[in-house]
This record gives structure tokens, sequence and C-alpha cells, in this order.
């Protein structure tokens, strides 16, 4: 075996390693076509006065998208995400605190959190993004 043979099987070894070490940790994977639309998923243990932030963890965690005095904030969103993403508002009442992000990109790739608030409880959830393909027309 050469010597960039064994190298690749490394390579292949420690990728396989840290996919299953993040699935441990129980991150839910979405693919996510380029130019399209995509669904991270969240849910949370709905109650009063309900507090949401989506953040993506890159080093440094990048406003998304906010949520709380029953409406969206984005006032801190970060630019990347402008007029890309929302939340079904109509089922944050129960518990549903799924992103929707639009015109997927190749930065959207990563990891992101949903943070949920309550008066009861705080829940953090973790998403890893995965850009794929192209959107065919």
């Amino acid at each position: 075996m050469n010597k960039m043979t064994a190298l690749n099987r490394v390579l292949v070894h420690t990728a396989v390693f840290l996919m299953v070490e993040v699935l441990v940790q129980g991150d839910t994977q979405v693919g996510c076509v380029f130019g399209g639309s995509c669904v991270l998923p969240c849910r949370f243990q709905p109650n009063s006065d309900t507090i949401l932030h989506w953040n993506k963890i890159n080093g440094k965690n990048v406003q998304v998208h906010s949520y709380y005095d029953d409406q969206d904030q984005l006032g801190h969103q970060d630019p990347l995400y402008k007029g890309r993403t929302s939340l079904f508002h109509d089922q944050i009442s129960g518990g549903n605190a799924s992103l929707r992000l639009a015109r997927v990109n190749l930065q959207d790739q990563g990891r992101y959190l949903c943070y949920a608030s309550t008066s009861q409880n705080n829940q953090e959830t973790f998403v890893i993004l995965a850009a794929r393909g192209e959107l065919k027309s």
C-alpha cells in the first residue's frame, strides 16, 4: 500500500468517526438543495412567553433568526440571512420552532443551534445543514 492510499484510509476513518460522534450527540442532519428552500427542524415544550433564537455556530454565533414578544425580531439578524428566513408562526404555540431557509447557498452549510426558552424551561437543538446538488429547472 502506498502512502497516499494509507492517508486516504486514515482520512475516511476519521471522517466516519467524526460523523458517528456528531450523531451520538443528538445533532439532526438535514440535506438541502442549492438554490432551494429547506426546513431546519426544531421542537420544544410550549408555554407562555416563548423566546426563539436560531444561530449558526461556526467559531462564533451568527444570528440567523429571533422571535420574542409574539413577533419576529430581526434587528440583529446577520445580513447573509436577510429576507431568507421564516418561522411557522401558526405552529409556534404547539411547540414547532422549525426554521425555513430560502435560496440555500454554500455559505449556509454548517451547524445551527435552535434555542427555545419559555417561562418553564430552556431547550437547545442542534441541526447540521449540508447543501448538495443544484435545483433543476
